[in-house]
């Protein structure tokens, strides 16, 4: 992301940058971000390993926390907003059984002559139930081909998952 004051940043990235285009970042570092949302503002250091065995005892991975991001009570009021937010636009999001939170997004594909005007890539980053968190799911979908928006494939796609691992 450029900020002010490097050599290639422009006004107009106030914008932009404001709705997330000119913003990277990777899958893992969406869910250690918005993990801290779930967590109560501590970032957790992400591990894809949970545990593993070793000559027949198991060996639990330690938890680290990175540090706190934000207060508790931020952490919280965000996910009464996104949680809200899927129950009201959302509802293809829902997991039946479960109180999520969660936030759906729609990425226009960068090329080398600007944006590609056919294409986005859709995401949804959700997690539950939102007053003791046990999950946090992370869809990314490129290209998707039965809609652009992550509103509708990539919440939709998740809620398919979660019924199926729950």
């Amino acid at each position: 992301m450029k900020i002010p004051g490097d050599e290639d940043w422009y006004e107009v990235e106030l914008c932009t940058n404001a709705f997330g285009q000119g913003v990277a970042a990777t899958p893992i570092q969406m869910v250690t971000a918005i993990g801290a949302v779930a967590n109560n503002g501590k970032m957790m250091q992400p591990h894809v390993l949970r545990a593993y065995i070793d000559r027949g005892a198991q060996y639990v991975m330690p938890t680290n926390v990175l540090g706190t991001q934000f207060r508790k009570k931020t952490a919280r009021t965000l996910s009464e907003m996104l949680s809200a937010s899927l129950e009201e636009e959302a509802s293809s999001a829902l997991v039946p059984g479960y109180r999520v939170s969660g936030k759906t997004g729609t990425g226009s594909i960068s090329t080398p002559n600007g944006y590609d005007p056919d294409w986005t890539n859709a995401s949804f980053v959700g997690w539950g139930p939102v007053d003791d968190p046990r999950f946090l799911v992370y869809i990314w979908l490129e290209k998707p081909s039965t809609s652009e928006w992550g509103s509708v494939v990539a919440a939709l796609f998740s809620v398919e998952y979660l019924n199926g691992w729950l």
